[in-house]
C-alpha cells in the first residue's frame, strides 16, 4: 500500500481549487495595479478613507501603495498567508483525522506499515501539498507581473514574498495535523484548526494596534513573515524561517510520539 500515493490522488482536488482561486485573485489585483497607480490622486484619497487602525493592521503605514510590491504586500499578501494558512491546517487535520472518523483505521493498520510509516507518508503528503500550493500561486503572480506594465520593481524580493508564506503554512499544517489527536472527529479537527489559524491572526493584528500589547505577535507565525519587512529590508529574515521550521517539525515529532503511545478508536 503507497498512503503518500493515495493522499495525493485523494486531496488534489482541493489543492486546485485553493491554489486556484488565490492565484487568479492575485493576478486579477496584479492586473488592476497599473491603472490604480497611474492616478496618484486617487491613491491617496483611497489611503485617506481608511482608519488608522486599519492602515497599522494591513501594513499600510509601512509600504508604499503607489509601488507595484508595496501594493501587492498590502492588497495580496495577507490573503495568501491567511487563506492559504486555513487550508494548511484543513489539509493537515484532516489527513490524520479521516481515518478514525471514517472507519478506515482498521484496514489502514491492518497492512504491513507501522504507524510511524503512516506519520511519515502523511507529513510528506502536506509538505508537497502547501510548496504545490505556493508554487501555483507563486508562478501565476510572477506571470501577472511580466504581463502587465506594473513598473519597475526587484524580482528577488518579489520572489522573497512569493517563498515567505509556505514557512507559515507548514506551521499550521503541523498544527492541524497535531490537534487531529485530540479531536478524531473530522469536524472538530477541523473547526479547532481553523480556530487556532483565526486566532493567531487576530493575535498579531491587536499587537500592530498597540505598543502595549506588541509582545502578543510574537506568540503569532503570522509575525514572522510580514510583508512590510520584506519589502522593506528586501528579503526574508532567514532566522525566523528557521524558527518557523522548527516548531513545524517538533510538532510533527510529537505527533509521532503521541500517534505511536494512543490507542486507535476501532
Amino acid at each position: 500500500m503507497n498512503i503518500l500515493q493515495r493522499e495525493l490522488k485523494s486531496n488534489l482536488r482541493g489543492l486546485l481549487i485553493w491554489a486556484l482561486a488565490l492565484a487568479l485573485l492575485n493576478f486579477w489585483m496584479v492586473a488592476i495595479f497599473p491603472s490604480m497607480a497611474a492616478d496618484g490622486a486617487m491613491l491617496e484619497e483611497l489611503m485617506e478613507m481608511y482608519p488608522e487602525s486599519m492602515l497599522k493592521v494591513f501594513n499600510m503605514e509601512k509600504l508604499n501603495f503607489s509601488d507595484p510590491l508595496g501594493f501587492y504586500g498590502v492588497e495580496s499578501f495577507f490573503m495568501v498567508v491567511l487563506f492559504g494558512s486555513i487550508y494548511a491546517a484543513i489539509l493537515g487535520s484532516g489527513l490524520l483525522a479521516k481515518e478514525e472518523d471514517d472507519k478506515t483505521v482498521e484496514f489502514l493498520l491492518a497492512r504491513p506499515v507501522s504507524r510511524g510509516e503512516v506519520i511519515r507518508d502523511k507529513v510528506l503528503c502536506w509538505v508537497i501539498y502547501m510548496a504545490l500550493f505556493n508554487l501555483i500561486i507563486g508562478v501565476v503572480t510572477l506571470l501577472g507581473f511580466e504581463y502587465f506594465d506594473v513598473g519597475e520593481f526587484s524580482r528577488a524580493t518579489l520572489l522573497s514574498l512569493l517563498l515567505a508564506p509556505y514557512f507559515v503554512h507548514l506551521v499550521f499544517a503541523a498544527i492541524g495535523f497535531l490537534s487531529a489527536l485530540f479531536f478524531v472527529r473530522r469536524k472538530a479537527a477541523l473547526s479547532v484548526s481553523i480556530g487556532l489559524v483565526l486566532g493567531s491572526y487576530f493575535l498579531n493584528a491587536i499587537a500592530s494596534l498597540s505598543e502595549d500589547m506588541q509582545f502578543l505577535g510574537w506568540f503569532s507565525p503570522f509575525k514572522y513573515m510580514d510583508a512590510a519587512d520584506i519589502v522593506n529590508n528586501g528579503g526574508i529574515n532567514w532566522i525566523y524561517a528557521l524558527g518557523l521550521l522548527t516548531v513545524a517539525a517538533v510538532t510533527v515529532a510529537v505527533t509521532g510520539i503521541l500517534y505511536r503511545k494512543r490507542d486507535i478508536a476501532i
